[in-house]
């Protein structure tokens, strides 16, 4: 398995996106090829099992963003952290399956000096704050975080990316993490009750 990086732009992305949503199936079989290796790749590294069964969970995220895709609305953020966060959900699902003795626990920032930081990490993926709260960020901080949880970069490849040593990489990690928590916090708490008119 070759865990390329995938050869196509945001741009192109977008395009292949819409069109699949519009029935192309050819888009999506496009789709299909750019981004199944960072998927294997991104399953690789947080499962403590066989390739077989790494391969059959990237074959599971794929039928559930055919299902899905309807579903998708640029917000600004790539394509990929969408799919990730599809994977993760997938492997989250695959782990909850297995015996007690045998599960182990998932961390998707890993080395982080925060215990709580994957689950909080999750959360805001799951939030529609999550590009305001990104922009409150320092520079430093907001390419930590894309290029360790968008691009699903290790802690060795970011810090060498932005020219930082392991540690003051993960320092710099565990702080974006903490303003960007902080951030959704107070955002939530001051926009609750404009989603409620717009919902109304």
């Amino acid at each position: 398995m070759v865990a390329a990086q995938a050869t196509i732009s945001a741009k192109q992305a977008a395009v292949l996106v819409a069109q699949a949503q519009a029935g192309d199936q050819e888009a999506f079989a496009t789709l299909y090829e750019q981004y199944r290796p960072l998927v294997y790749r991104f399953l690789r590294r947080r499962l403590d099992g066989g390739d077989e069964t790494v391969e059959d969970l990237t074959e599971d995220v794929f039928v559930k963003l055919y299902e899905k895709l309807d579903r998708y609305v640029e917000r600004g953020l790539p394509f990929t952290a969408w799919l990730y966060r599809i994977s993760h959900n997938q492997l989250v699902d695959y782990v909850r399956t297995l015996p007690r003795h045998t599960a182990q626990p998932l961390d998707l920032v890993a080395d982080v000096p925060e215990h709580q930081t994957g689950s909080e990490y999750r959360s805001v993926l799951d939030r529609e704050t999550l590009e305001p709260a990104m922009a409150r960020l320092t520079a430093e901080q907001r390419q930590a975080v894309e290029l360790r949880f968008l691009k699903g970069m290790s802690v060795a490849e970011t810090a060498a990316q932005m020219g930082r040593s392991e540690e003051a990489d993960k320092k710099l990690q565990a702080r974006a993490l903490a303003n960007l928590r902080r951030s959704l916090t107070e955002t939530a708490r001051q926009s609750a009750p404009v989603r409620m008119v717009r919902a109304a």
